[in-house]
């Protein structure tokens, strides 16, 4: 296996768990991250944490030191659509380095690879490209590629689903909301938005809902003003659902599962999510077997999951209000297998996009030789 130097400037669930998968690869596996980040556990997993401003200066001097580690894979973990100068250096490391490959894991298109923005020519010159879904990997058509060998693959954040919750420190309000949901019948709906639009789809859908379960939105709004809140509630109420929802505020993850575990649905259908909060949220699902309802372009990301009417249940993403009005007209939400079963029963179908990079991994580094 290869040796292989993961760049990220965070050491968050998406890189560690990127880095640990590939050490259960048997690779040898390097993190170099932000100075004062800290590995969550000792594996194994040789830890840098060298940057502390990510600038040209700072990527000049671990220059040498790289050359000692002598790595064969350079790989970069972008967040989003922007890098910065000390990124663009270790790759410039890595091209010139005529054993090392040049890997880039771009998780979200955010602002557009114009010919101003550096991601660009950072994905012209990389010898393998990974996306989280094949839509994201379509945009990256009509660049102009150096090498004709250029790999390219589908890498969805990884679904850990060994990492479990524990046991937390939680108020006595958050108590006080499980129990009382605890005998109803609600959905959970994720809460993030900055106002309340009586126009917008995100709040005529929560509306349907609550024309017919409970809604528990998982989020907050203490940063509204106190007449939009206003406006909120007597709009609700003005179509029979004053006592319908209600807002969660902060949740501990213990309490979040619960209300996950005993709700009808957890709704995601409709929400604009990057490809690592959708990822947390699946895995939050699995975890606590909760029904999910989603939209056909959030089931693009780890796509072999999803089965429409056994596993979850999935909106067309351009007829989204009629097919909930569709769905709601069911007698239930219920759906006949467990997405958590399946994947205890079946691990090949998360390992198989780690087992794509493996193969990319490999051919880029026989066409080196």
């Amino acid at each position: 296996m290869a040796k292989v130097i993961l760049v990220s400037k965070k050491v968050d669930a998406t890189s560690w768990q990127l880095a640990q998968a590939l050490k259960a690869q048997q690779h040898e596996v390097i993190l170099l991250t932000s100075y004062g980040e800290i590995p969550p556990e000792s594996n194994g997993i040789e830890f840098m944490a060298y940057f502390k401003r990510w600038n040209l200066l700072e990527g000049i001097r671990i220059i040498p030191g790289l050359f000692g580690l002598q790595p064969q894979i350079l790989h970069i973990l972008l967040d989003e659509d922007k890098m910065n100068a000390a990124q663009m250096v270790l790759s410039t490391f890595a091209k010139s380095h005529p054993s090392c490959v040049l890997t880039t894991s771009l998780l979200h298109i955010r602002h557009g690879l114009s010919r101003g923005n550096a991601v660009r020519y950072l994905i012209e010159e990389s010898d393998i490209v990974t996306c989280p879904t094949v839509d994201s990997l379509g945009q990256l058509r009509g660049l102009n590629v150096r090498s004709v060998r250029q790999g390219r693959g589908i890498l969805p954040p990884v679904l850990d689903l060994k990492n479990e919750i524990h046991d937390e420190v939680y108020s006595g309000e958050e108590v006080a909301l499980a129990q009382h949901f605890a005998d109803k019948d609600y959905v959970v709906i994720p809460f993030r938005e900055d106002k309340f639009d009586p126009d917008s789809e995100t709040f005529v859908r929560i509306r349907a809902f609550a024309q017919k379960y409970k809604v528990v939105l998982w989020g907050s709004y203490s940063h509204w003003a106190l007449r939009e809140r206003k406006k909120f509630a007597k709009w609700m109420a003005d179509f029979g659902c004053s006592d319908c929802w209600t807002v969660t505020g902060l949740l501990s993850a213990q309490i979040s599962q619960q209300l996950l575990e005993n709700s009808k649905a957890f709704v995601l259908a409709g929400q604009h999510l990057t490809p690592v909060e959708m990822t947390e949220y699946y895995l939050r699902a699995i975890q606590s077997s909760a029904t999910l309802i989603l939209d056909s372009k959030q089931t693009s990301l780890h796509s072999d999951l999803w089965k429409h009417a056994v596993n979850c249940w999935v909106l067309d993403y351009h007829h989204l209000q009629r097919d909930l009005v569709r769905l709601l007209a069911k007698s239930h939400l219920r759906v006949p297998e467990s997405l958590s079963d399946q994947l205890a029963q079946d691990r090949h179908v998360i390992d198989s996009s780690l087992n794509e990079l493996n193969r990319l991994y490999n051919k880029a580094l026989n066409n080196l030789r």
